[in-house]
C-alpha cells in the first residue's frame, strides 16, 4: 500500500487586499518528469478574487488548491 499523497504548500500574499493565502498542489514528478521546468498558473486570492501568477512543477497546475493561510506569508508573491 502506498503512502497517502500530501500537497506541497507555497505561501502568498495579495497586494490588493492584504490576504495571506497558500497555494497547495500535488508534486508527483518522478524520473525524467522531475527534470521538467516549472510552469506558471493562475491562482485567485480567496479574499478579493484578484488573480495571481504562481510557479509550480509541470503537471501540478492541474491540482491547485487555494486556501486562506493560518499563519503569515513568507514572501510577497501575490501580485
Amino acid at each position: 500500500m502506498s503512502a497517502a499523497r500530501e500537497r506541497k504548500r507555497d505561501p502568498h500574499h495579495c497586494v490588493e487586499c492584504g490576504e495571506d493565502f497558500e497555494v497547495a498542489y500535488y508534486d508527483d514528478r518522478t524520473d525524467e518528469r522531475a527534470a521538467l521546468p516549472q510552469v506558471t498558473a493562475q491562482a485567485r486570492c480567496p479574499g478579493c478574487g484578484k488573480p495571481a501568477t504562481v510557479s509550480v512543477p509541470a503537471g501540478a497546475e492541474r491540482t491547485l488548491l487555494v486556501e486562506r493561510a493560518e499563519g503569515e506569508a513568507d514572501e510577497g508573491g501575490g501580485g
